[in-house]
């Protein structure tokens, strides 16, 4: 039995698209935030935006930005607003050698004044929308995030998102829970990391009685149903694929374009299936639709 929190859809790059979890709430449902993957600007300081990143009822999306500049934030908020939303995610937790070395996403962790910086900045200018943060441990060390945590409480946050690893970790290891709970007893923190099953929920939610809400990522792009008991999984996940399919067309992408992310969608859910990952490598190889059908059904079969 799942105890009373939030469950957060984790922001993962090229899963987690709009499409996506428009999909996703109309099949399966019981999400109640559902992260996009960030956005960042261009070297002119210009974000590029789809057309269909829109506030949508019933639907709690919450666009998130990568960024270390007061402006951007600001600009980027500015345009949410603009298209509706009322919350707005600030990656401080991205650990990928190309974003860390420019001092974004983990790479920033190291360096509390300026994050104190810009949400000093981006406080002023008292912009009617959220901002919530999502976060690591640190970069190097976990003693590094004590320092930020402590600036970012002087500040209104909607909420504070913890995946407890090290960012020169990336996604090697396991996170590391007690250092999750020591920070918890002083810093009021959403739960994200290494949730694969329901069963680990309930697992967690037992040891973390105080936690509000649980961000899970994998988990759910594995089994979708992961927390509807009452779901058959190859019933959910064919519905969730041919909705999804549906919103691409709907909103223009065109027929490469198409295939590609359907071949992006199946990268999770093939390893819920013993031999899924073998036809995964086949499907990745596909160039028509055809083929990819007569591979994308051999993998609803497996069981």
């Amino acid at each position: 039995m799942f105890l009373n929190s939030s469950i957060y859809l984790a922001p993962l790059q090229s899963f987690t698209t709009v499409p996506y979890c428009m999909a996703f709430a109309k099949v399966v449902g019981g999400v109640d935030k559902y992260f996009t993957p960030f956005y960042r600007a261009d070297r002119a300081g210009n974000f590029s935006l789809e057309k269909y990143l829109l506030s949508r009822p019933h639907l709690n999306i919450v666009p998130q930005v990568l960024s270390n500049r007061a402006g951007e934030l600001v600009l980027f908020t500015h345009l949410m607003l603009e298209r509706g939303f009322d919350e707005v995610n600030l990656n401080l937790g991205c650990p990928f050698p190309m974003v860390v070395k420019r001092r974004l996403g983990a790479g920033l962790l190291p360096y509390p004044k300026d994050v104190d910086q810009m949400l000093s900045l981006f406080f002023q200018k008292k912009i009617p929308v959220r901002l919530s943060v999502k976060l690591r441990l640190g970069l190097h060390d976990v003693n590094e995030v004590t320092a930020v945590l402590d600036v970012l409480k002087q500040y209104p946050l909607a909420e504070v998102i913890m995946h407890p690893r090290l960012g020169v970790q990336r996604y090697k290891g396991n996170p590391d829970w007690d250092a999750f709970a020591q920070l918890s007893k002083d810093y009021h923190l959403v739960a994200n990391g290494d949730i694969i099953t329901a069963r680990g929920l309930e697992a967690m939610q037992q040891r973390f009685t105080d936690v509000q809400a649980w961000m899970i990522g994998r988990g759910l792009l594995m089994n979708p149903c992961m927390l509807k008991v009452d779901l058959d999984w190859k019933d959910c996940v064919n519905k969730l694929h041919d909705l999804f399919l549906d919103y691409l067309r709907e909103f223009g992408f065109s027929e490469p374009q198409i295939l590609n992310q359907l071949k992006c969608f199946w990268e999770y859910p093939s390893k819920f299936r013993e031999g899924g990952s073998r036809v995964f490598r086949k499907m990745k190889k596909v160039g028509h639709f055809d083929d990819y059908q007569v591979l994308k059904n051999r993998l609803l079969d497996l069981e």
